[in-house]
């Protein structure tokens, strides 16, 4: 006999930042498949859309469940007629929604709960069978009550009340159940109490305030859901078989299909009365033809421009490489031996002092005339293929629009293998994302204050295929001299012998004193102009309102200072003095045209690995494999504290000391919200029961601050099933093979690729996926925007009112190997060259009191300017006072460079 199809969940989703969470829950706890739709997708048909599914999850999400379009089709759930009626289950703003459609009312809270554990007592009642108490995560600002007396009894609050006899209370938060060093609960008057649970009396409605999907919620609020599932399927059980979702073949109503994503099932739907929606459609970015695309850009540049439709055909590269000792040199040592700094670069630098963990490789990049370059603009929409100084416009529409797609496209055309598998890079894209163009891919589009021609000189998105690079491994003292270049043994035979030559002693002394000392003394006039902090404290305040009102959880406000100063500066060297100033685990040096960025950073946005097959002895002498897996890996950073305290009876703070202070309600909090929104995006793409979080806020050190880290992995499964033949010399290293082939030598041990005879011209990013998917799904940071993300980056962009430009954004590689790893843009300097931004954008900052106007005696074509971003997540917690002190605290690692006192 077959076997019964997975029962059915419908989940509505609110926009919100944790609905993955919550699916990921269901279908590892109750074995479900669930469908996700939007509330505000339109169906003309819900009774009937219904029909399959054994119950529904109304989530959680921001706004107000008084406001009709904050819940959209939750109000038709408690609409249904009897003979529609199925089991739905509420959560946070859904089961506000359910109490107020049955008389309750909505309050706010004294103070919001976002992130924070509460306990939560139960009568061990309906879905609470076996749970009395437990630990619970909650995120909201508004609370539901059913209009209990003030004056009721304890008893008397587990009964319906006469406004709302249809619900029963199933769940309190008990003020006093929260508070320590406390006397015996003696009257309920004393406590506060908020409503947390109810089950609607003749329907099968319930609804819970917590969240039981968060990574700090117990065991026993998951026990809630399966109790929820097992009550019903009870209830299924019980009525008639007329239901369609009790029939074998109701997984064919509605056109409903089944698309495999990693190996697990997740319904889509292609039916009438249904548009599937990712984003508001009023938040979709502008479509032009291609046409239109290119006369705009042929006023605006008079480089010629053709229109392609690039369909990348598959090539053959060999990695060529020499390796040598380089011991514990410096990456500037290594980059200076070369003569590199003077023209178009990338390094993402890792000192061999950092934290061993992250800072095991540094990668240089080599950009030369002829390198290939992409640039994509917001403002246009349109990707520029730049080619031996020649620009194309590369037509997107088989890509769907979207650049992502075509970035994961053109790496699909090389397949490479190396001996050295533990290099991280080999060659590929390097480059920056902005944050508009992060904010794209969730479907805001903030359009600029200046003119788009101005616009068009800073590139949003910017990649340059790199095929000569250094990697510099600190941990085996050995530098790896690549090139992806055909015939190109002289660069690299020339670049060994530099190298090789290089007295490691003599030029690190020389370079410690022309980096540090005399070139770049800062000895000549320098305008700082810091953020107005009256403006800053106000956006504070406008950020908690919007919190207390329910619109947001988190917002990572930010703001920018401007740096003038004559004459200009070499970027190279005073990138030297910011890693020398502030070393990070994810610094970064690019000169790309016109742009100059400076970064010292210690964030990791993003990173994963090179895919590879799981091999087991039996699955190979079977001649069997199993899947390639890519390892994701997330690091955000909430919660920071300065190491200097100003006492000088103990001016720094011991690491004991800084645990102490980010122990806080807090600064914990503004960390689980970012953990939690990125297990929401993680699992979006790998799928449910495929995210750990290895590193829960564990407190980390650096040169100047004390930093609140997490980890959060997901283990990728790649399907390469579309392929004509299975190459294993891209995702198995010759250790590893060497063990299961008799001792014969595998191709796996040669540095040449192999490729397969599929053209690489699919569509979107649905075909295999890949990191550059998950790379694309979690844009922006979400430690640089707040959560629920989507909501919370509508509400930033109108308090800052600014472009935030590249900071905020991420810079990293894309392999040609199928690796890729990006730093989050924090700590970081900015200069463009011969741009100028719209007053606008200087974000309203106090030029006045800081002394940054431009002098007469300063000639503007020989004038630096320079920015830097910094801010930081306002929650309901915050003090204007702190979060003020926080930012200047960030802004001041990086800002030191250009001050000629070395500290503050």
């Amino acid at each position: 006999m077959p076997h019964a199809a997975p029962p059915r969940i419908l989940f509505i989703d609110a926009y919100d930042s944790f609905t993955n969470n919550i699916v990921s829950l269901l279908e590892t706890r109750l074995r479900a498949e669930v469908t996700i739709i939007k509330i505000d997708d339109p169906i003309n048909d819900f009774a009937g859309f219904l029909k399959p599914f054994t119950a529904v999850v109304a989530g959680p999400g921001p706004g107000d469940p008084r406001t009709a379009k904050d819940v959209g089709l939750y109000n038709h759930l408690w609409n249904l007629q009897r003979e529609n009626l199925l089991p739905v289950l509420g959560i946070c703003l859904g089961f506000q929604s359910l109490v107020l459609a049955f008389g309750g009312t909505i309050e706010r809270l004294p103070e919001p709960r976002h992130g924070i554990i509460r306990s939560v007592a139960s009568h061990g009642e309906s879905m609470f069978q076996g749970v009395d108490q437990m630990e619970t995560i909650q995120y909201h600002s508004l609370h539901a009550s059913l209009g209990h007396n003030l004056m009721s009894t304890y008893d008397e609050l587990w009964e319906p009340s006469s406004a709302c006899p249809e619900l029963q209370p199933l769940a309190w938060d008990f003020e006093i159940d929260n508070m320590r060093d406390v006397a015996p609960w003696k009257s309920l008057e004393a406590s506060g109490r908020v409503l947390m649970a109810v089950h609607h009396m003749a329907k099968p409605f319930y609804g819970i305030q917590f969240h039981a999907e968060s990574i700090c919620s117990s065991g026993k609020a998951r026990r809630v859901i399966d109790s929820w599932w097992a009550a019903a399927r009870s209830w299924q059980r019980a009525l008639p078989c007329t239901h369609d979702a009790l029939k074998p073949e109701h997984g064919k109503k509605l056109g409903a299909s089944r698309t495999e994503t990693n190996g697990r099932a997740r319904a889509t739907w292609n039916c009438i009365g249904l548009k599937p929606t990712c984003q508001p459609s009023s938040a979709k970015k502008p479509v032009r033809s291609p046409e239109s695309r290119a006369r705009m850009n042929r006023e605006n540049d008079q480089s010629p421009i053709v229109l392609a439709g690039d369909k990348h055909r598959e090539k053959t590269i060999q990695v060529f490489d020499r390796v040598i000792d380089t011991g514990r040199w410096s990456t500037p040592t290594i980059c200076d031996a070369l003569g590199f700094g003077e023209g178009d670069s990338i390094v993402l630098d890792s000192g061999p002092n950092q934290d061993h963990e992250l800072a095991n490789h540094s990668i240089i990049g080599f950009v030369e005339p002829e390198s290939l370059r992409f640039e994509y603009s917001v403002i246009t929409s349109e990707l520029l293929k730049i080619e031996n100084g020649r620009k194309t416009i590369v037509c997107l529409v088989q890509h769907s629009d979207d650049v992502f797609a075509y970035l994961k496209d053109f790496l699909r055309q090389y397949r490479v293998s190396c001996k050295h598998t533990n290099i991280p890079f080999w060659g590929g894209l390097m480059g920056y994302i902005s944050y508009e163009a992060c904010l794209e891919t969730i479907g805001v589009n903030k359009q600029p204050s200046n003119p788009a021609g101005k616009r068009l000189q800073r590139p949003d998105l910017s990649f340059v295929f790199v095929e000569r690079s250094l990697v510099v491994d600190y941990a085996q003292g050995k530098t790896f001299i690549q090139s992806i270049k055909p015939d190109d043994d002289e660069w690299l035979d020339s670049s060994t012998s530099r190298l090789s030559q290089t007295a490691c002693g003599t030029f690190s002394c020389r370079l410690h004193k022309q980096g540090l000392h005399t070139s770049e003394s800062l000895s000549t006039p320098t305008r700082i102009s810091l953020p107005n902090e009256a403006l800053y404290k106000s956006q504070i305040r406008a950020c908690q309102d919007s919190i207390r009102a329910g619109d947001s959880y988190e917002l990572c406000l930010t703001t920018q200072a401007t740096i003038k100063t004559v004459p200009k500066r070499n970027p190279w060297r005073l990138y030297q003095k910011l890693r020398h100033l502030n070393p990070a685990p994810f610094s970064a040096y690019i000169r790309l045209g016109t742009l100059a960025l400076l970064s010292s950073s210690p964030e990791r946005f993003l990173s994963w690995s090179r895919p590879k097959r799981k091999v087991t002895n039996s699955d190979w002498h079977n001649g069997k494999w199993s899947d390639k897996i890519s390892i994701c890996q997330f690091r955000p950073i909430k919660g920071t504290v300065k190491k200097r305290t100003g006492d000088l009876s103990h001016p720094y703070l011991t690491i004991r000391e800084a645990t102490e202070l980010l122990s806080t309600t807090k600064e914990r909090a503004e960390n689980l919200m970012i953990v939690d929104l990125i297990r929401h995006d993680l699992h979006g793409v790998v799928g449910s029961g495929n995210v750990t979080v290895p590193k829960l806020m564990v407190v980390e050190e650096y040169a100047t601050v004390f930093q609140l880290v997490s980890v959060i992995e997901g283990e990728l499964v790649i399907d390469d099933s579309d392929d004509e033949e299975d190459f294993e010399d891209d995702v198995v290293d010759s250790e590893t093979l060497s063990d299961y082939s008799d001792g014969n030598p595998s191709s796996t041990s040669q540095c040449i690729s192999s490729k397969s005879d599929a053209s690489h011209s699919t569509s979107a990013r649905g075909h295999s996926r890949t990191g550059i998917d998950v790379l694309a799904a979690s844009l922006p940071p979400g430690s640089m925007t707040g959560a629920p993300k989507l909501r919370s980056c509508q509400l930033l962009g109108q308090l800052e009112n600014r472009h935030r430009g590249i900071y905020s954004g991420v810079v990293g590689y894309l392999d040609v190997g199928g690796g890729g790893d990006f730093s989050v843009v924090i700590r970081t300097a900015v200069r463009w060259d011969t741009d100028t931004m719209h007053k606008d954008d200087m974000d309203g900052q106090s030029t006045s009191r800081c002394g940054a106007e431009r002098t007469k005696n300063m000639e503007e074509d020989d004038e630096d300017e320079w920015t830097i971003g910094a801010g930081g997540a306002v929650t309901s917690l915050s003090t204007e006072d702190g979060e003020w002190e926080e930012m200047l605290t960030k802004l001041r690692s990086t800002l030191r460079l250009f001050e000629d006192k070395s500290e503050w």
